[in-house]
């Protein structure tokens, strides 16, 4: 009984125990170097969608939908000239996380697609410029809509081939964005 059942049972008790601590100690020592490195990544989508901020200040404006999880107002001279906007909305393979820039006339100056688990060649290619350069310009006043044809106004986007929920979750990320830049603007109304 002890060499053919408790014996292998100790042992491979000590072995996940050993690795499990291994796996702790790890973690406790990369944990806070991969925080700072998502956190210097979003400091960088945020200069891309916005260009010419020089600096960003969080704020925590009431009453923005759920999906809108951080709003920073971005300074140029000590002058506000924008928003930036992260937003996590559903697609195809799950959650997706979008940097948005907004700027002070409630125009779209960016969309950066961080992480997501879309499908490779399809959901994927809503990273490339023809997709996400549709949404530059577009304002705060416009209601998005996607469309799988040509599209005819500035509100309509475009949707990728083969990956329609995809594109409906980007532009329903975007129009989160715009709606939260509008209450904001607007005082909350």
């Amino acid at each position: 009984m002890w060499d053919s059942i408790i014996k292998p049972t100790l042992v491979l008790f000590l072995v996940c125990a050993v690795i499990t601590g291994a796996l702790a100690y790890v973690n406790s020592i990369t944990e806070n170097i991969i925080q700072r490195r998502m956190e210097e990544q979003q400091e960088q989508f945020r200069k891309e969608v916005m260009d010419g901020a020089d600096r960003f200040t969080e704020i925590k404006p009431e009453g923005l939908p759920e999906r809108i999880t951080g709003v920073y107002e971005a300074y140029r001279n000590d002058a506000i000239i924008g928003y930036v906007m992260d937003v996590t909305t559903k697609g195809y393979g799950g959650a997706m996380k979008l940097t948005v820039g907004i700027n002070t006339e409630g125009r779209v100056t960016g969309v950066i697609i961080g992480d997501n688990n879309e499908t490779p060649g399809l959901g994927s290619r809503a990273k490339e410029p023809g997709f996400i350069d549709q949404f530059k310009g577009v304002t705060a006043a416009e209601t998005l809509s996607v469309v799988k044809q040509n599209k005819n106004s500035d509100n309509e986007i475009q949707a990728i081939s083969g990956a329609t929920i995809t594109s409906r979750a980007v532009t329903e990320g975007v129009q989160a964005a715009l709606d939260s830049v509008r209450l904001i603007m607007n005082g909350g109304n």
